[in-house]
């Protein structure tokens, strides 16, 4: 089966009455964006009322209210339906919200593939209501992305916010309620494995909550800069490692072409 294979954007739009789609972001205008404010908690809204958690980023795109995260997060492939809301906390860490508070999701958007098999194009994009005239990513700070997937052991910092103990992150609590990082190379999986050229690894479970969450290369902690060369997506099925988190490892048109999508749509 080719990768790119059937190639339809699905987009959900999420019905907030218009008094409240600002009603819980703040005024404050951040001025220190060496707080790593771009990376947030993702709370999720199913379809039964009850309540989940994901990791997700703020990427720089001209709109400016636009972020990444697991399509999983986005479309319950079990379930075959999208989830109900989608409200992203940037920022979060140690039980306390961050500096813009509370956004909610506008639309989101995601390659209808991954209807067909949630370990294929398991990445997505959503974007936000926002007071007029700002932008979110002036008031967090965005990362940039790469379109071209490095191969080989690169460098790699990784984030999300994992819960109930799950997961391979040190030294942070895993309750869901705090940003927890991991540091090392990412690699490309061997050529023994099937699909292996779809994704890329990482020689760490990092647990429930934490999906969605950003690969950054080049990041740098002083800035709190780098590049998104990937999400977390979890530990694939065997013969894959079940030690090791994957990525889709997106192909450069189908990146752009979902991300236009979110960025032209009204």
């Amino acid at each position: 089966m080719s990768k790119r294979a059937k190639m339809e954007p699905m987009i959900k739009t999420y019905d907030i009455p218009s008094e409240e789609r600002t009603s819980n972001t703040t005024d404050f205008f951040v001025d220190d964006i060496n707080n790593i404010n771009s990376v947030g908690l993702l709370e999720i809204v199913k379809t039964d009322g009850s309540i989940d958690g994901c990791t997700a980023s703020v990427i720089r795109t001209n709109n400016g209210n636009i972020a990444i995260t697991a399509a999983h997060c986005i479309f319950d492939y079990y379930l075959q339906t999208w989830n109900t809301n989608l409200y992203f906390f940037p920022g979060y860490n140690n039980n306390v919200p961050g500096r813009v508070g509370k956004v909610y999701a506008y639309k989101s958007f995601i390659w209808g593939d991954f209807r067909q098999d949630a370990t294929r194009f398991d990445y997505g994009f959503i974007k936000f209501y926002y007071p007029e005239g700002r932008k979110l990513q002036d008031d967090t700070g965005a990362f940039d992305y790469d379109l071209v997937i490095p191969q080989g052991n690169v460098p790699t910092t990784v984030f999300g916010y994992p819960h109930d103990n799950s997961g391979g992150f040190v030294n942070c609590s895993k309750d869901g309620q705090h940003l927890c990082q991991w540091q090392r190379d990412s690699f490309d999986f061997p050529s023994t494995l099937p699909n292996y050229e779809w994704y890329r690894g990482i020689n760490v479970d990092v647990g429930y909550g934490s999906s969605g969450g950003p690969w950054l290369r080049n990041y740098d902690p002083n800035t709190n800069a780098g590049n998104v060369m990937g999400i977390s997506h979890g530990i694939l099925y065997e013969p894959y490692p079940d030690t090791s988190t994957a990525s889709w490892a997106w192909h450069q048109d189908d990146f752009t072409t979902l991300l236009e999508y979110a960025e032209n749509s009204q």
